[in-house]
């Protein structure tokens, strides 16, 4: 899951080309209202539709994934931005990058390879649909050549080469005028090539006490990141587990993932569930469980999973599984 900022610089561009946000949203399931929400996240497939959207309205413009790229600029990268800038080497930081990359905007896959005496950052975009592949490589390569730039404090674009695996002179040539780089045609793979000898020089901007902060405050979030790939019902469940002999309601679970009653329960509706069925559904699940493998008896796991009334508990249990609790034969170690 993505934090839906990205969105916004589509809709500058959109703006710029008298396009609506809703225009880029038409399938994806988002609304502009609800992107409102700081906290809202989006899946690289929503973000594909949107880009998706934006391109095929606006003609497959060569250079649009660029114009978009240019917009985004090293602040807005947070600490995962810091800390590619203060890496003691370009091969350094770019590695950082790579392995940080679900804190960033970049949605194709992105790997680091040399040959001869030139270094790439290879694209990988088979995750992607074809009808974008041009703009990720635009929109990516641009930001990759800010960055590098930034780090080695260059004025100047010439080394730099965008390799597309299209074959037409014609993009070609309409892309190096809008990039004001090299475009090579042809290639195997997407990438943005550059001279290999700078990849171990020493950065002017390195600072090893600044960078070991920023790797574990990305070491963290990554974490967080991770967690958050967990589908909400999931996450929700936990939570529930957790607390299972407490009756439990929505507002505390929603403020410990730093949401909204009403954000989560929208993000419990998009997966086709809610909080009352996941309560429900924890709390009898593992009253079987405590049925079958300690032999409580049924007040007692009923008062164990939350329920005040073991009659209440009985009528729940017997609709969900089709038996009364005590028909629940403890299983022999």
């Amino acid at each position: 899951m993505r934090y839906a900022k990205s969105l916004n610089l589509l809709f500058e561009a959109a703006k710029e080309r008298n396009l609506s946000p809703e225009d880029c949203l038409v399938g994806t399931g988002l609304s502009v209202a609800g992107l409102a929400d700081e906290t809202m996240r989006l899946t690289t497939a929503q973000e594909a539709i949107a880009i998706e959207n934006l391109v095929r309205a606006a003609d497959d413009e060569i250079g649009l994934g660029s114009d978009v790229g240019r917009r985004m600029h090293v602040h807005m990268f947070g600490i995962w931005g810091f800390a590619i800038l203060t890496s003691p080497t370009l091969r350094a930081a770019i590695q950082t990058a790579i392995k940080f990359i679900k804190l960033s905007f970049v949605i194709a896959d992105m790997k680091l390879s040399e040959s001869d005496d030139r270094a790439r950052l290879v694209f990988g975009m088979k995750q992607l649909p074809e009808s974008i592949h041009d703009f990720i490589l635009e929109r990516h390569a641009t930001v990759a050549i800010t960055f590098i730039k930034e780090i080695l404090q260059l004025s100047y674009t010439d080394p730099f080469t965008v390799e597309t695996v299209r074959s037409s002179p014609q993009y070609c040539d309409r892309l190096s005028a809008v990039m004001t780089v090299n475009v090579a045609a042809r290639a195997v793979q997407p990438a943005l090539a550059f001279p290999a000898e700078w990849l171990d020089k020493a950065l002017p901007k390195s600072d090893p006490q600044t960078l070991q902060y920023c790797l574990k405050q990305c070491e963290v979030l990554l974490k967080d990141s991770d967690n958050e790939m967990m589908p909400w019902s999931a996450r929700v469940r936990e939570v529930l587990i957790d607390h299972i002999g407490e009756e439990i309601k929505i507002e505390p679970v929603a403020s410990q993932f730093n949401v909204t009653e009403r954000t989560l329960r929208r993000r419990l509706t998009d997966e086709g569930s809610s909080f009352r069925a996941i309560y429900t559904d924890v709390r009898l699940s593992v009253a079987y469980e405590l049925l079958e493998t300690t032999g409580m008896n049924t007040e007692t796991v009923s008062w164990r999973v939350g329920y005040a009334e073991s009659a209440s508990f009985i009528r729940a249990f017997t609709k969900k599984f089709g038996k009364k609790p005590g028909e629940i034969k403890r299983k022999k170690s």
